[in-house]
């Protein structure tokens, strides 16, 4: 299966970007004051899944975290990923699934953004997530 046909949709994408220190930037099309599921794909590709973590966490906010590289190495480590790429002249795109809201498991209410994390990963293994 591909991203697409779990309900993820093209929300935007990444470019060099060289007035920045992470050298890239980000250009959203679409959910980009939302909270998701997100994946970074190289020319079709996913390499890595990620997940807003706050409940007031959007994609745009997510996504100027790695611009700026701020927080964890996390974040400097991907963009640098996503840096390699573009300067390899491959096409790095922003993916992003919102999921149905009001999923309640015997009375509790279910995160599903941070729900669908991890089989996500278990389904793409995708190489920009390091695993422990």
């Amino acid at each position: 299966m591909e991203i697409v046909d779990y309900g993820f949709q093209k929300a935007g994408m990444w470019e060099l970007w060289p007035r920045i220190r992470s050298g890239v930037r980000f250009v959203l099309e679409a959910l980009a004051d939302e909270r998701v599921v997100y994946a970074f794909d190289v020319d079709g590709v996913p390499k890595y899944i990620g997940v807003c973590e706050g409940s007031d966490t959007t994609l745009a906010d997510r996504m100027n975290r790695y611009k700026s590289m701020a927080g964890a190495g996390q974040n400097r480590r991907v963009a640098g990923e996503i840096h390699k790429a573009l300067g390899a002249g491959r096409a790095v795109g922003i993916h992003a699934l919102k999921p149905d809201e009001g999923f309640v498991f015997k009375g509790l209410p279910v995160d599903l953004v941070k729900g669908l994390e991890n089989p996500l990963l278990q389904a793409f293994a995708p190489e920009w997530n390091l695993r422990t």
